[in-house]
């Protein structure tokens, strides 16, 4: 069974060329084509701050070019009595 990752919650991608720090919930997958008629296939797309000029820019490509993905686990925490070992050692 596959890991279902949800793509609002991905924070940073590899690429041949390093870590893309993405904005948050700016990643995205989709169909894309260019306007010279190839057919569509699947692709990435995010959007990132540049850390020179400090402009919006814009990421797009093909699905097979991401090398690794960074992406945040939700936690929750409860509430409630925690239980003591008393044979932990404590180091």
């Amino acid at each position: 069974m596959p890991t279902l990752i949800d793509v609002e919650r991905v924070t940073a991608v590899l690429l041949i060329d390093g870590w893309h720090y993405i904005q948050p919930k700016s990643f995205s997958i989709d169909e894309y084509a260019f306007v010279e008629g190839d057919r569509p296939v699947n692709g990435y797309f995010f959007a990132k701050v540049d850390q020179i000029s400090r402009e919006l820019q814009f990421f797009g490509g093909p699905m097979d070019c991401i090398m690794s993905f960074r992406y945040i686990i939700p936690t929750e925490v409860v509430e409630g009595e925690e239980e003591v070992d008393d044979n932990a050692e404590v180091f």
